[in-house]
């Protein structure tokens, strides 16, 4: 297996100008991404923490998911007061969903090592498992890459009518429907040396699972096993109880950080930066799980009250702290608390981001100052391109590289290919042809309107007829181009399919299994030894 790394420009400008360093941009964070961990390490040993509630917990959690025994090692180095983590998180997503999961525990992991390393002191490499979303039509398919060069949307179908209503922690799993739909799955994966052992692997981890964060969370440990990796579900109540203090805290600050982060949000707005996120000054930035409405958003009145955003339920301030008090799994984050209550919880090095949150994560700082806190370093996750020999074969046949497909795929080339071959010439005879028919026909059309208007109208179809004729021939000359290059046309598809899917990147519609299938599952093993360099954000895996 052969690495290297690829330079390749940010999609989004505010990504492009954190990794360039861009004053403007880089005043919105506390730390350098790759340069202030010393700095940040003494900065989280002067905060306290709840080690020890916080390690039981995790001990529970993880060996209720058949946590190896090296995560349970890490967990108990978390009691140790010098030990910090470098964390990230994800959806719990249908084996795995796609491949920048995989991607961010990579970058977890390589993180956590290379910094253990250089500070001396334990670094605990940890999972953030979004539980608490809601969000199921994001995490109920997968991509599957068909043979003409598109993909399949296979969606999980669950009888479940809470989906979307509940936390994806609090959906059962239906494991009839998701038997289904592994079986289908497989039906469209290729047949290869690693195919029956992957799938005797997924079929018992699914054995095994009780929901859909304990289906994500097994096959993780499978994937990683001897890594180290620490979970963590945002939506389970034992990790909700200890979030109450927080929840408090937040509740009592609403007003500073929804005001601070509306004021960033206007200042990214005035540099003219796409914003990630709204905000407004009357955001509560917390929800509330009701037993009959589901998820409530709430947001809070000048006078203290608290309320629905569509007025489903009001609180007075102290009701809702005495709900954060003694019952806190019924209180949530939104996207501008989560990062704030990971801060609270954990001794967290460094944040592990994709380019989204990096661009969201750019309007917290004064969040996480109003509760007297810091934000932590942001640290870019890895980007992986992964790239098959067949594939290799086709780049160096038509002379283009890599890096041209993944920004601009194949189309101008896929054109030039077609009007070298002549499939221009097709429409330029048929269009010239279409043209003389008209000009030949103008007689008798001349004629006709002299005759009356049945004649008229028959000469204005006898001209379709005969034009329809020439677009017929001209359907079935690109019908034949298209068979006879055929071959050349498939492999366009195919650059597209494997280096420029919906005219992004491979990571964001591919999902791991397909890489599995082809590499077997010791590649992930293979990547998280491999020594990256934090600082080049992708690399080409061949």
């Amino acid at each position: 297996m052969q690495i290297n790394p690829l330079t390749l420009p940010a999609a989004n400008k505010l990504v492009a100008d954190y990794k360039n360093e861009a004053d403007n941009i880089t005043k919105l964070f506390d730390y350098h991404p790759y340069k202030d961990f010393h700095k940040r390490l003494q900065d989280v040993s002067e905060r306290e923490f709840n080690r020890n509630e916080l390690t039981n917990v995790l001990h529970k959690l993880n060996k209720e998911w058949g946590a190896p025994e090296e995560t349970l090692k890490q967990i108990d180095r978390l009691n140790d007061t010098q030990s910090t983590v470098v964390i990230g998180g994800q959806q719990a997503g249908l084996l795995t969903g796609p491949i920048y999961t995989i991607n961010k525990i990579i970058s977890i992991l390589q993180l956590a090592k290379q910094q253990e390393e250089a500070l001396g002191t334990p670094v605990i490499p940890v999972f953030w498992i979004a539980g608490e979303d809601h969000d199921f039509e994001e995490i109920n398919h997968i991509h599957c890459p068909k043979e003409d060069g598109d993909f399949k949307k296979l969606k999980f179908h669950t009888r479940d009518t809470d989906a979307g209503k509940k936390s994806v922690s609090e959906l059962e799993l239906d494991k009839q429907e998701l038997q289904k739909w592994i079986a289908a799955v497989f039906e469209a994966l290729p047949e290869t040396a690693h195919t029956k052992e992957l799938c005797t692997l997924i079929q018992e981890v699914e054995d095994q699972a009780a929901n859909y964060i304990d289906f994500f969370a097994r096959l993780i440990f499978v994937l990683f096993e001897n890594h180290g990796i620490v979970l963590v579900d945002s939506g389970n109540p034992a990790f909700r109880k200890l979030e109450k203090d927080c929840f408090r805290e937040l509740i009592q600050k609403q007003s500073q950080i929804s005001k601070s982060v509306a004021e960033t949000l206007k200042e990214l707005e005035s540099l003219e930066y796409p914003l990630a996120i709204d905000a407004e000054k009357s955001d509560g930035n917390l929800f509330y799980h009701d037993d009959m409405q589901g998820r409530i958003l709430l947001k809070a009145a000048e006078n203290g009250s608290w309320s629905g955003k569509q007025q489903e339920i009001s609180f007075t301030q102290q009701e809702l702290m005495n709900i954060a008090r003694n019952t806190p799994w019924k209180l949530s984050n939104n996207v501008v608390t989560r990062p704030i209550m990971q801060e609270y919880m954990f001794p967290t090095l460094a944040f592990i981001a994709g380019p989204g949150e990096i661009a969201y994560w750019a309007a917290l700082k004064s969040g996480f100052h109003a509760m007297n806190l810091q934000m932590p370093p942001v640290v870019p996750r890895l980007s992986f391109t992964f790239l098959d020999a067949s594939t290799k074969k086709i780049l160096t046949k038509y002379q283009l590289t890599v890096k041209d497909v993944i920004l601009n795929g194949v189309q101008a080339t896929r054109k030039k290919y077609m009007r070298t071959n002549g499939r221009q010439e097709i429409d330029r005879v048929t269009d010239g042809v279409i043209e003389k028919i008209k000009e030949a026909h103008l007689p008798i059309q001349n004629m006709a309107d002299q005759m009356g208007d049945d004649i008229q109208a028959l000469s204005k179809k006898n001209l379709t007829y005969l034009l329809e004729d020439i677009r017929f021939m001209n359907k079935r000359f690109h019908k034949e181009f298209e068979k006879k290059h055929s071959r050349e046309l498939n492999e366009f598809n195919q650059l597209e399919q494997v280096l420029h899917p919906y005219g992004g990147l491979q990571e964001r519609i591919w999902n791991p299994l397909f890489l599995l299938n082809q590499y077997g599952i010791e590649i992930i093993s293979q990547l998280t030894a491999f020594p990256f360099d934090m600082e080049i954000g992708h690399w080409v895996v061949e």
